[in-house]
């Protein structure tokens, strides 16, 4: 069964309230459809599909941010609802806890631009002109070093999820950079 991009930003506004959390499953929604198009997916419903998936990743967190419960519920409600196997999967693979192992380009992708999409948006909060336009590659790598800066931000994870892509970081820090550009007024960056 296929779903659509409208079906998935309802349940989304339904269990997320944080506009916070909106815009950075938007966000990660952007630069997943930009991964579908770097790994050669040219069917417009596959990469609709990819953007799903970076759009519902964190649909339950804001009810349920433990490791105990985060997509562990969602895995329920998404399966409840009749979602694609393929995608509820996906989704609940970016989570290291679930033990899914990220052996497609799909899961691979997620895990690689959900911690780094938020740590983008963090470093253009703290830039003078606050856009993600005028942000420099160099300048996120910098701050990734800083432990103190966005400390809730798994490192580990965008470290991880550019050698799981076989990029290098400051390539694979400029594509999802790019891939946020056309809806930075949207997201707020």
């Amino acid at each position: 069964m296929t779903r659509s991009r409208a079906e998935a930003e309802a349940l989304l506004f339904e269990f997320t309230a944080s506009d916070a959390l909106r815009k950075h499953g938007r966000g990660v929604e952007e630069a997943m459809r930009a991964y579908a198009g770097w790994h050669g997916v040219d069917d417009p419903a596959e990469v609709e599909k990819w953007g799903i998936v970076g759009l519902l990743h964190d649909f339950d967190y804001e009810q349920n941010p433990t490791e105990e419960t985060h997509l562990h519920v969602g895995r329920r409600i998404l399966a409840e609802r009749g979602w694609p196997e393929e995608i509820v999967e996906a989704i609940c693979s970016h989570a290291d806890y679930m033990g899914i192992p990220r052996d497609t380009p799909l899961k691979k992708s997620l895990y690689a631009c959900d911690e780094l999409v938020g740590f983008i948006g963090a470093c253009v909060k703290v830039r003078p002109t606050k856009k993600v336009a005028d942000l420099p590659v160099k300048s996120v790598t910098k701050k990734l070093k800083d432990k103190a800066f966005a400390r809730s931000v798994d490192r580990t994870c965008i470290y991880g999820g550019a050698e799981a892509l076989g990029r290098p970081l400051p390539e694979h820090v400029a594509f999802v950079i790019a891939s946020l550009v056309p809806i930075a007024d949207e997201i707020g960056l």
